[in-house]
């Protein structure tokens, strides 16, 4: 699995490029498979952007990182692919900011993130290449993919492009055959094989029959370095042959290798022997007989001497280095009556200089300004203990937010928001039964309409229509008369009921604050709404317990590094206590000869902290010079 990230300042655009076509028209079906924002990939990326602007002065807030996986791994289902974007934000420390997984093809899917979280705090992107790969890495262990860092073990050198376009200017654009540095790699490594344990003598005749020509590259010295090779025909643009050592053919053709395989070292190397003494006797025209008299002649020089100093023999059984033998041959010395020769003492080390870097790093510093270092590590010591115990108890108290034994902002949030709303309750139930009651008002004035058109449209009838449908004009004028007097009446009461209903709306708004309390109370009333809450809690206290318990760590390799420090100031302190009076006085005589100041009468400096005007004094210099410029009373206009 590979990780390739990249960061940017607005997420819309990249969720835009996620949904569309692609540069070649290569997304198919784009699709969200993971995520904890909801919505369109416009209301998605809007989202993102807007966590973001919580945090103007972060330049680029927006984490974009794109997993795809070789043919290999075949092609995952969407759940799959959801379970490892999961839990690769959660090991980056993302879990609790918004963000959103895209698939739009088979083998790969974008991440986006926003680094601001929902409460506005910045997560950090700090080693992110490498935890990313780290997150990797467990990922493909999990569900058994395969490891990026096998697949991407290079056996040799590659072959470039411009390599392989010199290669078909030379073979054809048609040629079948690969470039002749991979041809060369599989002869030679055939050939290696095939004469393994035989000799450089069997791989070079072997070089011979299979075409490749071959040159060893010994060193003055006599040194085999290793061989160089290349092919029949194998020219430049100049007509010169083109050679190329073993190690840019493959790593496992250089000599340091290839000799293991062959077994034995080629012609200008000599054997496993001491080669000093062919040298000299080669330089200086002597026979072997004579090297070797002088050999003999040298070492029992050297065990005279050591026996003069007392010192026993290196390869007295009693001193060996084997416990068991050592203890044995001591043993037996002993019932011999024999003196057991003394082990060598370990020859005392001398104090260091007070200028070594190495030994005495802080040997220059005086008196009492090491004592200051010391008192200065000890406090910086103790200050990140406590930074170090406070980022603990703030990673437990995140930690007891991500379990979900207490509650977070986001619930806590909820809860007021409820208790609020609660105040509008009867308000908002008055609404809802004078605008029921304004429905039924305008459901008798319809009816009430219905009646009057009826009656209204039979008074022009003539008498005998009228006998045949039983009525009369005066009674059809009472009863349009009626119907219009309870249109009138319906009206007004529903006009009566809708402003009371506004008028319990507004008191509402008003004790609530809230413009729309009614969809307000509908949004934050159900158990899903306190369920999104919690986990959104919980993400969060998973992401602040990660970040918390980092800072512990790093607070406590900085301890670690001051105690460290502060080990060396006391170990220094020691050492001049316990140094010889007259070493410890020419020491202190010497820290004080190095900060005095020079001969000229100025201490060193950094160079460009000095002034950098080398003209004239102020007195030599002219007289427009020496004047001040005059005042700029008003706005420059430019130029």
């Amino acid at each position: 699995m590979i990780a390739n990230i990249t960061k940017g300042r607005k997420a819309v655009g990249a969720l835009v490029y996620d949904f569309g076509p692609g540069r070649r028209d290569e997304h198919l079906n784009p699709r969200i498979v993971a995520g904890n924002v909801t919505g369109t990939p416009l209301q998605v990326g809007r989202m993102l952007d807007h966590t973001a602007r919580l945090r103007p002065d972060v330049t680029a807030p927006i984490w974009r990182c794109s997993l795809s996986l070789p043919d290999e791994d075949g092609i995952l289902p969407d759940a799959q692919w959801a379970d490892i974007a999961d839990k690769f934000i959660v090991e980056m420390g993302f879990a609790g900011a918004p963000w959103v997984a895209v698939r739009h093809g088979d083998d790969h899917i974008h991440l986006t993130v926003s680094r601001v979280d929902w409460s506005g705090q910045l997560l950090t992107d700090r080693w992110d290449y490498r935890r990313a790969r780290e997150a990797a890495d467990r990922l493909e262990e999990e569900h058994g993919l395969v490891r990026a860092r096998d697949r991407f073990r290079a056996e040799g050198p590659q072959v470039r492009n411009n390599e392989l376009e010199a290669s078909n200017r030379r073979r054809g654009p048609d040629a079948t055959v690969p470039p002749e540095r991979e041809e060369l790699r599989r002869i030679v490594r055939e050939v290696r094989d095939a004469s393994r344990g035989l000799g450089h003598d069997a791989f070079e005749s072997g070089l011979a029959d299979a075409g490749v020509g071959f040159r060893a590259n010994v060193a003055s010295t006599g040194r085999m370095n290793g061989y160089s090779f290349t092919l029949e025909g194998w020219t430049d643009g100049t007509g010169a042959q083109v050679w190329f050592p073993a190690s840019k053919v493959a790593k496992d053709l250089r000599w340091a290798a290839l000799h293991q395989v062959l077994g034995d070292p080629p012609t200008g190397q000599s054997a496993d022997g001491p080669r000093v003494e062919v040298e000299v006797a080669r330089s200086q025209d002597l026979t072997p007989d004579d090297v070797e008299d002088f050999t003999e002649r040298a070492v029992e020089m050297l065990r005279r001497g050591r026996a003069e100093r007392g010192v026993a023999p290196a390869d007295h059984p009693a001193l060996s280095t084997d416990p068991a033998r050592r203890l044995l041959e001591q043993w037996r010395a002993k019932q011999r009556g024999e003196e057991v020769p003394a082990e060598p003492l370990p020859a005392v080390e001398s104090v260091p200089a007070w200028d070594d870097k190495r030994r005495r790093p802080y040997g220059a510093l005086g008196t009492e300004k090491l004592k200051a270092a010391l008192q200065k590590a000890e406090r910086q010591a103790e200050r990140l203990a406590q930074s170090r115990d406070a980022a603990q108890r703030e990673a437990r108290g995140w930690d007891a937010q991500a379990t979900g034994a207490v509650t977070g902002k986001a619930v806590q949030e909820l809860h007021k928001r409820r208790a609020l709303l609660a105040h509008a309750e009867p308000h908002l139930k008055v609404e809802r039964e004078q605008m029921a009651l304004a429905k039924q008002a305008d459901t008798a004035a319809d009816a009430a309409r219905r009646i009057w058109r009826e009656a209204d449209g039979r008074k022009g009838l003539g008498r005998w229509e009228l006998r045949r449908l039983k009525t009369s004009k005066k009674a059809e004028a009472q009863k349009a008369e009626t119907a219009s007097e309870a249109i009138h009446l319906y009206v007004d009461r529903a006009r009566e009921a809708r402003r009371a209903a506004s008028d319990a709306y507004r008191e509402a708004v008003k004790v609530t604050g809230v413009n729309n309390p009614a969809v307000e109370l509908e949004r934050v009333t159900g158990p899903e709404v306190e369920r999104d809450a919690r986990e959104r809690d919980q993400s969060e206290g998973v992401a602040r317990r990660e970040m918390a318990q980092l800072d512990a760590a790093t607070y406590e390799r900085q301890r670690t590094a001051e105690q460290a420090k502060a080990a060396a100031l006391r170990q220094e302190q020691t050492l001049r206590t316990t140094m010889p009076e007259e070493q410890r006085k020419a020491e202190a005589r010497a820290r004080s000869a190095a900060a005095r100041p020079t001969e000229t009468g100025k201490t060193t400096r950094k160079a460009g902290t000095g002034r950098r005007y080398t003209g004239p004094r102020p007195d030599e210099r002219p007289p427009h010079l020496r004047q001040p410029p005059p005042p700029n009373k008003g706005k420059g206009i430019g130029l």
